[in-house]
């Protein structure tokens, strides 16, 4: 019988897009820091859902992803995608989202995303927070699934999280 033993911890993150024009990005870095520690920010250049979330939050949409340096247990992904729905919520206009943060966390095996959609390859984790595989690491990279969103499968991103990934060994 094997040994159970607490999981490593992981390093937390958030992808954010964002209508500059209602939420500004010191703003969102503002509320990122009340909670987290900010440790560094990228703009990636391939954004195709930009265009989806437009019909809700407007044009000329912005994403920046942001983390901590700080590595949290693994049960902060629920706690950090409910924190961030929150802050969603608190800011809509007219009903309408002007931030979206997804929330994930990154780990020496693998990339998670929180999610509240239910699908064959998410588990439900509690208080309607799902857990999405979105990144196995193998052959000393991260390698996206079929199912990753195509935001995720940009190779940018890719390294961006490849970079990341000696923090997990402080």
């Amino acid at each position: 019988m094997a040994q159970l033993k607490v999981a490593d911890k992981g390093l937390i993150f958030a992808s954010c897009i964002f209508n500059p024009e209602q939420f500004s990005l010191e703003r969102l870095l503002s509320v990122w820091a009340q909670r987290y520690s900010l440790s560094g920010t990228f703009n990636p250049e391939f954004n195709p859902s930009l265009q989806y979330y437009s019909k809700e939050m407007g044009s000329d949409l912005q994403r920046v992803i942001l983390w901590s340096d700080e590595l949290y247990i693994r049960e902060e992904l629920i706690e950090g995608k409910l924190w961030a729905d929150g802050v969603e919520s608190q800011s809509l206009l007219e009903g309408n989202r002007v931030v979206n943060i997804d929330m994930g966390l990154l780990l020496k095996e693998q990339m998670l995303l929180a999610t509240s959609k239910p699908y064959a390859h998410r588990i439900y984790l509690r208080d309607g927070v799902y857990v999405d595989l979105t990144y196995k690491y193998e052959n000393k990279s991260y390698n996206f699934l079929p199912w990753t969103y195509p935001d995720y499968q940009s190779g940018e991103k890719v390294e961006l999280f490849n970079s990341l990934r000696p923090i997990l060994f402080k």
